[in-house]
C-alpha cells in the first residue's frame, strides 16, 4: 500500500512511500529514507495512488505513537495561517528520532497535598464567575487584575479542580526567567511534581515530558511558547500568564504568536482557556469588546494596601548632574527606602554599560562590521557587543580611526552604568544587576531571585526581565530611568509596549507589607501615556490607542503581513524586492507599502529590505501574499521570510 508522508523538513508537501503493512493509519509515525538520511515522518494519507517515479519503502513503523485528528488539524491550520511550510510546522511538535526513542519508567507521580488558601471576596467571586462561564461557554476567559490583586491564586484554585479530575494542565509563561519563582509557588500550594518545558531542558527531561503528555498522564507543565505544541491528550485547562507579553511572538524560523495559536487550539479541542494579565493587549481588549472573550476583573490588591503612588521627575526642569543618570529626587527616595530596611528596584530597559562609544576627536563610533547597529559597551565582561548578531570586539579607549589616545567616551547609560552610579552613592549597600547578559540560565535567575527575596540584596538594577510576574514582599520602591525610551520609533505597538512595561514594573512595589512608591524620570511628563500612568487611567489610554489603530486600519482592526528580503548582495535584494511589489498591480484590495530598506538594513552580513501588506481579511491577504511570493523566482542566495501579524519592524 502507498502512503503520503510528511517529514519534519522545510517542504510544503508530502512524499509518497510504500509499505507491505496494510494497517497503517493517518497520524502514525514512521522512519523513511529521505535523501541520504533516515527521517521521522508522519502518515498524512493512506492508500494513495502509485506515482510514476520510483517509490522508496518505509523503513520502520513506530509503534505506539499516533498524533490524533485534532493535532493534525491544528498542524494544518498553523501552516495555512503562518504561511510556513507544513514540514517545518511538524518540527514544532518535536517529532524527531530522539523523542521516539524513549524508555518509559513506571515511577508513580507524587500525589498532590493541597495547601488551602483563603481568597478574599473579590477573588472568590472571580473564581465562581469563571467556573460559571466555563460550564456554558468555550470562549476564552480574560482574567484581568491590577498588579498584586492575586490573579495567580484565583487560577490556582481552578487548577486544583482540574487536578482532582486527573486532567493535564498547561501554564504558559512569556519568559523562562519566571519559572523558578513560579515553580516554588506552585509546589508550596500543591505539593506535587511540576514539569518545566523550555529550550534549555535536558534531552532526557524533554522526552519524559513529551511522552507523559502523549500518554494522558495527569501532569502540570509550565512552559514557554513552544509548550503549546506538546501532544497533550487529556488537557483540561490552559493558562496564558502575562498574555500581553510580546515574548509570546516567535521571531525566528516560523513566526507565530503563541497566545493566538493557543486560542485556536483550545477552540479545536473544546478546552478551557484563561488569559491572565494586569495589562491585557489591545487585541485582547478588542475581543472582549466584541464579545469574543469573557472578562473577569480584579480591582484591588490582595494585601488590602492602596496601589503604589506614582510620582514624576521632570528632567527638563530637574537637570541631571554631569555623568549622572539618577536624579537627586530619586536618590533621596532610595536613601529613605534603605533606611527603613526595605528594598529598591531601579529599572532601565537597556543592557550593558553604555549603548554608544564615541571618539571625541574625530567622531568615530564603534559599529558592528556585520550589522548596521552600534556596538554596546559591556564593562563587566570588558567587551563591545553587537546586540543584533552577537559579534564581540575588544574594548579600547584609543580611537582605531584617528589613533587618538584615551579619546573614546561612552555615551548614555545601560544597567551596568546605573549600578556603578548606585555603588558610588550607596557604597555600603549590596547592589546587583539582573540582565540577560549576566543572568542567562534558570539556575542563575533562581539564585539571584532567592537572594533578593531573602533580603541579601538591597538594590537590584534590572531590564524588562524583572518587569513581569515577580513578587517581593520587601520591595517598596521602584525607580524608572529613561521612561521615554520606547515612545518613539516605527513600531506601531511601541506606545502600548511602553505603557504595559511601565505599569508592570510599577506593580512590583508595595505588594504585601507596605504601600509602594514609584518614581518615573521623564523628559516628557505631559505625554498622554505618562499622564495615564500617573493617574492610573488605563481606560482612557486604551480607548485612545484603539481609536488610533482603527483610524489606520491596523491590528486589531485590520491585518498585516511583513515580507523581509535579505541576502549578501544589496543589488540582488533590492531587485527581488522590486519584482515582488510589482505584483500589487493585480489587486486594489490590499495596501502594499515598500519596498524600503529595513531600519537594521545590514544584519549578520545580510542586506535587508521590507515590504508591508495590509488588508481587511486574513484569509484573502494570505492568498495574495502566497501569490506575490510565488510570482518571483527567488535565487538561492536570497532569503524571503513571511511574518504574519508582525510584532517588530526592524
Amino acid at each position: 500500500m502507498y502512503y503520503n508522508i510528511l517529514v519534519a523538513r522545510p517542504f510544503d508537501q508530502v512524499f509518497t512511500y510504500v509499505s507491505d503493512d496494510q494497517t497503517l493509519e493517518v497520524g502514525q509515525l514512521v522512519i523513511v529514507p529521505f535523501g541520504k538520511a533516515m527521517e521521522v515522518g508522519m502518515i498524512m494519507q493512506a492508500d494513495v495512488n502509485k506515482t510514476d517515479y520510483t517509490i522508496k519503502k518505509i523503513e520502520t513503523i513506530i509503534k505506539g505513537i499516533q498524533l490524533n485528528e485534532i493535532n493534525i488539524k491544528f498542524l494544518k491550520w498553523v501552516s495555512d495561517y503562518t504561511l510556513a511550510p507544513i514540514g517545518s510546522v511538524l518540527k514544532l511538535f518535536t517529532i524527531n528520532k530522539d523523542i521516539i526513542s524513549y524508555d518509559r519508567d513506571d515511577k508513580i507521580l507524587r500525589e498532590p497535598t493541597f495547601k488551602s488558601t483563603i481568597l478574599n471576596d473579590e477573588q472568590d467571586k472571580a473564581k465562581e464567575d469563571i467556573i460559571k462561564i466555563q460550564k456554558s461557554s468555550n470562549k476564552p476567559v480574560v482574567l484581568e487584575g491590577v498588579t498584586g490583586s492575586g490573579k495567580t491564586e484565583v487560577y490556582f484554585d481552578l487548577i486544583e479542580q482540574e487536578i482532582n479530575q486527573s486532567k493535564q494542565i498547561l501554564i504558559m509563561v512569556p519568559e523562562i526567567s519566571l519559572t523558578p519563582q513560579f515553580e516554588n509557588r506552585f509546589k508550596e500550594r500543591f505539593g506535587m511534581d511540576i514539569y518545566i518545558w523550555h529550550s534549555k531542558i535536558t534531552p532526557k527531561r524533554r522526552k519524559e515530558i513529551w511522552h507523559k503528555c502523549y500518554a494522558g498522564e495527569p501532569i502540570v507543565v509550565i512552559g514557554a511558547r513552544s509548550s503549546l505544541f506538546l501532544p497533550f491528550t487529556n488537557l483540561g485547562l490552559t493558562v496564558i500568564d502575562e498574555e500581553h507579553d510580546s515574548s509570546y511572538k516567535q521571531e525566528d524560523n516560523i513566526r507565530y504568536q503563541a497566545r493566538d495559536l493557543a486560542v485556536v487550539k483550545a477552540n479545536f479541542e473544546k478546552n478551557k482557556l484563561i488569559l491572565a494579565s494586569a495589562t491585557p493587549s489591545l487585541e485582547t481588549i478588542n475581543n472582549i469588546n466584541h464579545k469574543k472573550y469573557h472578562h473577569v476583573f480584579l480591582s484591588k490588591q490582595y494585601s488590602g494596601l492602596p496601589l503604589p503612588q506614582i510620582s514624576l521627575v521632570d528632567l527638563s526642569k530637574n537637570k541631571l548632574e554631569k555623568n549622572q543618570w539618577i536624579s537627586a529626587l530619586l536618590k533621596k527616595e532610595i536613601e529613605k527606602c534603605l533606611s527603613n530596611k526595605e528594598q529598591a528596584l531601579i529599572f532601565l530597559n537597556r543592557r550593558g554599560y553604555s549603548p554608544l562609544s564615541l571618539c571625541v576627536e574625530c567622531g568615530y563610533r564603534h559599529q558592528c562590521s556585520q550589522c548596521s547597529s552600534w556596538l554596546v559597551m559591556h564593562q563587566q565582561k570588558k567587551r563591545l557587543l553587537c546586540h543584533q548578531c552577537g559579534s564581540i570586539e575588544e574594548m579600547s579607549f584609543n580611537c582605531p580611526k584617528c589613533l587618538a589616545k584615551d579619546s573614546i567616551k561612552f555615551i548614555g547609560p545601560g544597567v551596568e552604568r546605573i549600578a556603578e552610579e548606585l555603588t558610588q552613592s550607596f557604597p555600603d549597600k549590596v547592589i546587583s544587576v539582573m540582565s540577560s547578559d549576566l543572568i542567562n540560565s534558570p539556575k542563575k535567575i533562581k539564585e539571584l531571585i532567592d537572594k533578593f527575596s531573602n533580603k541579601e540584596i538591597d538594590i537590584i538594577v534590572a531590564t524588562q526581565i524583572m518587569a513581569k510576574g515577580y513578587d517581593f514582599p520587601n520591595l517598596s520602591l521602584v525607580g524608572v530611568i529613561d521612561a521615554d525610551a520606547g515612545l518613539f520609533g516605527g513600531d506601531m505597538r511601541a506606545i502600548e509596549k511602553t505603557y504595559n512595561m511601565l505599569q508592570q514594573v510599577s506593580g512590583r512595589a508595595g505588594r504585601s507589607q507596605q504601600t509602594g512608591n514609584v518614581i518615573i524620570q521623564t523628559y516628557y511628563p505631559e505625554q498622554p501615556i505618562i499622564q495615564s500612568l500617573q493617574q492610573r487611567d488605563r481606560t482612557s489610554f486604551v480607548q485612545q490607542a484603539l481609536l488610533e489603530r482603527e483610524q489606520f486600519n491596523i491590528p486589531p482592526f485590520g491585518f498585516m503581513t511583513s515580507i523581509i528580503i535579505s541576502g549578501p548582495s544589496k543589488g540582488n535584494v533590492e531587485k527581488i524586492s522590486q519584482q515582488l511589489v510589482y505584483f500589487r498591480k493585480y489587486s486594489e484590495e490590499f495596501s502594499v507599502l515598500g519596498p524600503v530598506e529595513a531600519p537594521i538594513n545590514l544584519l549578520k552580513g545580510q542586506f535587508r529590505y521590507r515590504i508591508l501588506l495590509k488588508g481587511k481579511s486574513r484569509k484573502n491577504l494570505n492568498i495574495f501574499t502566497k501569490k506575490m511570493v510565488s510570482s518571483v523566482k527567488i535565487p538561492s542566495a536570497v532569503r524571503v521570510v513571511i511574518d504574519v501579524d508582525p510584532y517588530t519592524f526592524m
